[in-house]
């Protein structure tokens, strides 16, 4: 008796000394937004100047917020006020597409005459929201970014 009291002893004393250590899984953020300075070089054409394009590598852009998510394109000429794409400026209209993995912005003249090519730098803001955030702020004006980033805590 003696024998199985110490033994159970020993057993519950092993078991109170083993700790279980919990890792909860990081966080996804509620937004990602990065700033992409397009250069006049950064631009090319296929069709003789009917439109320009140029692609972002966004690897943060996974199929999850591809399929579910929300991917906004914003873009200023002088780094300081930020329009949502698709949006038209003084007779072109730019457009943004998306797959995983990369953004197409394009250009072209609403009237399909030849344009030419940005003649400065033109500052894109590419923003990624998760699907679960995004479900969160169902009425948030995304094509203001100012509201989008106070809303998805952009830094």
């Amino acid at each position: 008796m003696k024998k199985l009291s110490l033994l159970l002893i020993l057993a519950l004393g092993g078991l109170s000394a083993c700790q279980r250590e919990v890792v909860q899984p990081a966080t996804p953020p509620q937004a990602y937004a990065a700033v992409y300075n397009v250069a006049p070089s950064d631009w090319s054409t296929n069709d003789n100047g009917i439109s320009y394009s140029t692609t972002f590598s966004v690897p943060e852009l996974s199929n999850a917020i591809f399929d579910h998510g929300a991917v906004i394109v914003y873009l200023s000429f002088d780094n300081n006020i930020y329009e949502a794409l698709p949006e038209v400026f003084s007779g072109i209209s730019y457009g943004a597409i998306h797959s995983p993995g990369s953004v197409t912005v394009d250009y072209h003249a609403v009237d399909g005459s030849a344009v030419s090519a940005p003649g400065g730098v033109i500052y894109a803001k590419i923003v990624l929201i998760n699907a679960q955030q995004l479900s969160l702020h169902p009425g948030v004006n995304l094509r203001d970014y100012n509201t989008v980033k106070s809303t998805f805590g952009i830094k």
